[in-house]
């Protein structure tokens, strides 16, 4: 007979939320699969939601991250586990939220001949440079912060280094003439 284990059933959940429903299992590059999985469910719950509603989400999955990697952190035994990827999805959650978006009608952005999938694409590039090599100051906030804070503060920094990036891209046009892309989409 099955007999109900409250720690049980804490585990579960709290695998995976941090696992990002699995997608952190996979073989190779778990932290960009989990981003993948991140763009794909922010384009449904961006579709399904508005913007006060959306933004309730990342800040409640953010908090619902600190909580459960740092338990899945301690269960496992590693220093922000490669599993771990709820850090990534809540991050580019928060970057995707602040870009332009199909809904909404841009201008300046229309002007220079950019399409939303080219500016998410750009997003996800420099938001898995970030992620990945940890530059200043990524990289201190890593080192110092310990626990499930630590694990979605660093990816929440790398959000906003992006976004700073792209802010400067759009500013001044630095990549408007990229025939490469031009072509691609």
């Amino acid at each position: 007979m099955y007999t109900f284990s409250f720690h049980r059933m804490k585990t579960i959940v709290s695998y995976s939320i941090a696992t990002g429903f699995g997608s952190g299992y996979s073989r190779y590059m778990p932290g960009t699969i989990g981003t993948i999985w991140a763009w794909i469910m922010f384009l449904i719950l961006d579709f399904l939601f508005i913007d006060i509603v959306l933004f309730i989400i990342i800040l409640t999955t953010f908090v619902a991250g600190i909580v459960t990697s740092g338990f899945v952190e301690d269960h496992l035994k590693k220093k922000d586990a490669s599993e771990i990827v709820i850090d990534e999805i809540v991050a580019f959650w928060l970057i995707l939220f602040f870009l332009p978006r199909w809904d909404e009608s841009l201008s300046t952005v229309q002007a220079i001949d950019y399409s939303y999938l080219f500016i998410q694409i750009q997003a996800f590039v420099i938001f898995r440079i970030f992620d990945i090599f940890k530059p200043w100051p990524t990289n201190i906030i890593d080192k110092k912060v310990r626990g499930g804070l630590g694990i979605m503060l660093d990816d929440i920094i790398a959000a906003f280094q992006t976004l700073f990036v792209l802010s400067i891209f759009f500013r001044f046009g630095l990549n408007q003439n990229l025939p490469l892309y031009e072509n691609f989409l």
